[in-house]
C-alpha cells in the first residue's frame, strides 16, 4: 500500500468520524455542548457559521464507512499539471484573466427553475462535505466541498462567494480537483440555517447548472474547525523551547492588538486549524561526548529514530497523518545564520518535522531595540510557527509565483503573515511587527482551510507542490549579476556532460558580479528559496522541479561582491523530494533561475523583480556498463538511497546503507561506488551523534565509529582525488574530505588526516580552484598538525 493510498483512507476515515459524531450529536445534547465548549477554547465562537458541514441524507452502515470501502480503492483524483515546457513554470489553464475556466460562468441571479433535490445515496458508495468560511476570525469568503463516490472517485471544488442582500452567499465555482462530473454546477448559492444553541446549524446549497435544473443539497455543521492536527514538541537539553508568547510583551505592535498570550497551538486554532499538543514535551539529554551543533544528516536520523508518532508503512515508507514534530535544538552546523529548518523523513512522507535553533540569530538582542529581551522571545515564537507552517505546505510570502498551481496566487512581500520574513519586510522587523497581528494571509488561510487534504496533510505530497502560483516572470535580469550552472568535467562533442549509469549528478552554481562596480548581494542566496531549478528529459513535454530534501530559514547576510568576484554553491540534481529527476539513460536539459539577489535581500526590495537565468546545460546519462549496474538500478533509484546520497550519509538508514555497501562490492569501478563509499565513510568513521532510547529514556549520544572500516571505505572514495573531483565536484569533495580529516584527527589519526588534506590541497590547486579555497584547506591541515581543537 502506497503512502498516497494510505493518506486517502486516512482522510476518508476522518470524514467517517465526522459523520458518526454528527449522528451522535443529533441523538443527544452532551456532545453538542462539548463541541461548543471546545470551539470557544480554540478561539472560535460556537455561534459562528464557518466550519465543516456534512451531507446527512446518507445512511451509515453498522460497520462504518471506512470498513465498507476497505476492499475497494477509490478512483484516483485527476492529475494536476506539472511544469510546462520551458522555464519558468506555467500556470494552470485559465481564461486569461487569472481565473480557471471553471469560473467563467456567472452565478444565476434568479431563483432556480425546477430544482432537483439531490437524491439520497448509500453511504457505502458516497459522501459529501462542505466547508463554509464566511465569518469568524479572518474569513476568506470561500465555500468549498469534497464529493466522494466509490465507483467514480472524488472531487474537491471551491467557490469565492459574496453575501447577497437576502442573507445568502453566492459565487462561481473557481477551482476543481478530481472528477468534475461529480458536481457539474458552475456556481453556488448557500443559505445558512439554524440558531445555536436552540437549533443546529445547517446549510442549503444550490448548485447552479445552466444546461440542467439546479441541484439542491442539505448539510449540517459538524465542527467549527477546518482541520485537526496533533503536534509533538521535544527539546534538546542545551536549547530553549519557546511555544508561547504574550502579545503585549514587546512595545512595537499594532495599537489595538489584544493583550493575551498565544501558544503555538493557539496561533493555528484561532484561524480554524485546530492544533492540539500530544505526546512529547521531553527534554532530551545531550551527552558530554558529542558537540552541540546539528548536521542535516543528524536531523534526519533523529526524526526517524525518535518521533513517537512516526508510522512506517508496509514498505518502510511513512504513512501520511495529521501529525507534526518540532524539535528545539541549539545550533546547526551552518552557524547562527540558520534559525530553523523544515525537514522530511524517508519515503514519500514529507513535511512531518521541523527544528528551531535557539542559539541562532533568532535569539540575538538588537542593541537599539526598546526591549531586546522581548524581541528575542518574539522571534523565537515566530520561528516556531513559521517552520510548522512549512509542514502544512505553506510557502514563503514572497515566493508564491513559482512552482506548480492549485489556484492562482500572487507574491505577498508586504504580507503581515507568519510566512513572511521580518528582516525582508520593507522597513525591517520594526515595520513588520508594528502591523503583524499573528495571522496568516488570506491566500494562506484559503489554502489551509480549503485545498484538497492531500496538499496540506503532513506526510503527503512533497513540500511546495500544488500551491497556487501565477506564471513566474520570464524577463531575465539585466543587472550586474550572472548565474552559471556547471560541472567540474569536460563535455562531449554535443556539448553535453556525460554521467555513468547510477552516478549522482551534482552540479555547481556560480553567481558572478560582471559589472565594474561592487554590488551588494545576499551571501546565502544560492541556498535560499530564491533559486529554482528544472530538469526536462529529451522527448518529454514536461519539466520537473528539483526540490532539495531540506528547507532552511536563513538570515540574509549582505556581502559586497567585488567586480568579477563570485559566490559558489553545490546543487544535487539527480534526486530530491519529487524522486529521481535524472536516472534513466538519455539526455536531460537543466535550467536554473535566481530571483534577483541584489541588496542582500529578496525581490521584495528589488524594483526590477526579474529573474537571473543561467544558460541551460545538457546532461547525458549513459547506458548500463554491466549487468550488475542494470540489476542494481531498482535498489539505487529509491527515495531512501537517493536521500542518503544527496545528504552525504546516514547513521540510521540501515537499508539504504546496505544497498550502498552492495554497490561498492559489485561495481567498485563505477562512479556511484565512490559516492557510496563516501557515504559509508561518514557513517563509519566521522564522529557524530544520534538519538538513542534505553529503557524508555531518550538521549543524544555519540555514534559508534570504526576507524579501520572507515579507512578502507575512504580509500575507495578518495584514493584517487582527481577522479573523485570529477564526480563529486570541487565543493562537495572539499567539504566531505575536510569533514573526514577532522574526524580522523578526533580518532587520534593525525598523520592520516594531514596526509589526506595535503593531497586535497594539491588536487584543488592543479585543477585551478580559487586560491582562497586551497588556502582554507591548508589552514585546516595546519590546525590539525599543530593539535588545535578550536578549528
Amino acid at each position: 500500500m502506497t503512502t498516497q493510498e494510505s493518506s486517502q483512507r486516512s482522510e476518508f476515515d476522518q470524514l467517517v468520524s465526522a459523520v458518526m459524531g454528527t449522528i451522535t450529536r443529533r441523538l443527544g445534547g452532551e456532545e453538542q455542548a462539548a463541541r461548543e465548549a471546545a470551539a470557544e477554547a480554540g478561539g472560535i465562537a460556537a455561534t459562528e457559521r464557518s466550519g465543516v458541514y456534512l451531507r446527512l441524507d446518507l445512511p451509515v452502515p453498522p460497520g462504518g464507512l471506512a470498513q465498507a470501502t476497505e476492499a475497494v480503492r477509490p478512483v484516483e483524483a485527476a492529475p494536476v499539471p506539472t511544469a510546462a515546457v520551458g522555464f519558468p513554470l506555467m500556470p494552470a489553464v485559465s481564461s486569461g484573466d487569472g481565473e480557471t475556466l471553471a469560473s467563467q460562468q456567472a452565478v444565476s441571479g434568479q431563483a432556480p427553475a425546477p430544482a432537483e433535490i439531490a437524491a439520497p445515496e448509500s453511504a457505502v458508495v458516497s459522501f459529501e462535505e462542505l466547508r463554509v468560511d464566511v465569518d469568524g476570525p479572518a474569513p476568506t469568503m470561500t465555500v468549498s466541498g469534497t464529493v466522494w463516490r466509490l465507483t467514480s472517485g472524488r472531487l474537491t471544488w471551491l467557490a469565492k462567494v459574496r453575501k447577497e442582500p437576502n442573507g445568502t452567499y453566492a459565487g462561481p465555482i473557481k477551482y476543481r480537483d478530481g472528477n468534475t462530473a461529480l458536481r457539474p454546477g458552475t456556481a453556488i448559492r448557500v443559505q445558512l440555517t439554524g440558531t445555536p444553541p436552540l437549533q443546529p446549524m445547517g446549510a442549503l446549497v444550490t448548485f447552479v447548472r445552466p444546461d440542467a435544473p439546479d441541484e439542491v443539497v442539505r448539510y449540517a455543521q459538524v465542527t467549527p474547525h477546518f482541520r485537526e492536527v496533533e503536534i509533538e514538541y521535544d527539546r534538546v537539553s542545551d536549547a530553549e523551547q519557546t511555544v508561547e508568547y504574550a502579545l503585549h510583551d514587546h512595545p512595537v505592535r499594532p495599537p489595538d492588538l489584544p493583550n493575551t498570550t498565544l501558544t503555538v497551538e493557539d496561533a493555528f486554532s484561532r484561524q480554524g486549524i485546530h492544533v492540539t499538543r500530544t505526546r512529547g514535551s521531553n527534554e532530551i539529554p545531550l551527552s558530554e561526548s558529542v558537540n552541540g551543533t546539528w548536521s542535516d544528516i543528524e536531523m534526519h536520523d533523529a526524526m526517524q529514530r525518535h518521533w513517537s508518532a512516526w508510522k512506517p508503512g508496509p514498505t518502510g515508507q511513512g504513512v501520511a497523518q495529521w501529525q507534526v514534530w518540532t524539535l528545539f535544538a541549539g545550533r546547526h552546523d551552518e552557524g547562527p545564520g540558520l534559525g530553523g529548518i523544515m525537514f522530511d523523513d524517508i519515503g514519500s512522507a514529507q513535511r512531518q518535522g521541523c527544528a528551531v535553533f535557539s542559539k541562532s540569530f533568532i535569539s540575538e538582542r538588537p542593541p537599539n531595540d526598546p526591549d531586546p529581551e522581548a524581541f528575542a522571545r518574539r522571534m523565537a515564537y515566530w520561528t516556531a510557527v513559521h517552520e510548522i507552517g512549512h509542514c502544512f505546505n505553506l510557502a514563503h510570502s514572497w515566493q508564491k509565483s513559482l512552482e506548480t498551481p492549485w489556484i492562482p496566487l500572487r507574491d505577498e512581500p508586504r504580507a503581515f503573515s507568519f510566512m513572511n520574513y521580518p528582516h525582508d519586510f520593507p522597513g525591517g522587523p520594526r515595520a513588520f511587527f508594528a502591523g503583524f497581528r499573528y495571522f496568516f494571509s488570506e491566500d494562506e488561510l484559503r489554502f489551509l482551510r480549503h485545498a484538497p487534504a492531500r496538499f496540506v496533510q503532513q506526510g503527503n505530497i512533497p513540500w511546495f507542490d500544488h500551491h497556487g502560483f501565477e506564471q513566474a516572470r520570464r524577463s531575465a535580469g539585466t543587472g550586474p549579476l550572472q548565474l552559471t550552472l556547471r560541472f567540474n568535467r569536460g563535455t562531449d562533442r554535443q556539448q553535453a556532460y556525460r554521467f555513468g549509469m547510477l552516478e549522482p549528478v551534482i552540479g555547481e552554481l556560480k553567481l558572478t558580479n560582471t559589472s565594474g562596480v561592487p554590488t551588494m548581494v545576499n551571501r546565502a542566496t544560492l541556498r535560499s528559496d530564491e533559486l529554482s531549478i528544472l530538469v526536462q528529459r529529451d522527448g518529454t513535454t514536461e519539466a520537473r522541479v528539483v526540490q532539495p530534501y531540506l528547507r532552511y530559514c536563513l538570515r540574509p547576510e549582505p556581502v559586497l561582491l567585488q567586480p568579477n568576484e563570485s559566490l559558489y554553491e553545490q546543487v544535487v540534481l539527480s534526486s530530491g523530494l519529487g524522486g529521481w529527476q535524472i536516472s534513466e539513460p538519455g539526455a536531460y536539459q537543466v535550467y536554473a533561475a535566481l530571483r534577483s539577489a541584489r541588496d542582500g535581500a529578496s525581490t521584495a526590495t528589488d524594483p526590477a523583480g526579474g529573474q537571473i537565468l543561467a544558460d541551460p546545460i545538457t546532461v547525458r546519462v549513459e547506458r548500463p556498463a554491466s549487468r550488475d549496474q542494470e540489476r542494481l538500478a531498482d535498489d539505487v533509484f529509491t527515495d531512501t538511497v537517493g536521500r542518503v546520497l544527496a545528504l552525504g550519509g546516514s547513521r540510521v538508514m540501515d537499508d539504504a546503507n546496505d544497498v550502498l555497501r552492495e554497490v561498492t562490492e559489485r561495481i567498485p569501478d563505477a562512479a556511484v561506488a565512490r559516492h557510496s563509499a563516501a557515504c559509508l565513510t561518514t557513517a563509519a568513521a566521522v564522529p557524530g551523534k544520534v538519538l538513542t532510547t534505553r529503557n524508555g529514556a531518550v538521549s543524544v549520544e555519540a555514534a559508534g565509529t570504526d576507524a579501520e572500516a572507515g579507512g578502507q571505505l575512504a580509500e575507495h572514495a578518495y584514493g584517487d582525488l582527481g577522479a573523485a573531483a570529477d564526480t563529486f565536484g570541487h565543493i562537495r569533495l572539499t567539504h566531505d574530505v575536510t569533514r573526514y580529516a577532522v574526524g580522523l584527527d578526533e580518532l587520534g589519526r593525525r598523520d592520516s588526516a594531514t596526509h589526506l588534506l595535503d593531497g586535497l590541497a594539491t588536487t584543488l590547486e592543479e585543477r585551478q580552484v580559487k586560491p582562497e579555497v586551497v588556502r582554507k584547506v591548508q589552514w585546516e591541515r595546519q590546525q590539525i598538525a599543530e593539535g588545535h581543537a578550536d578549528r
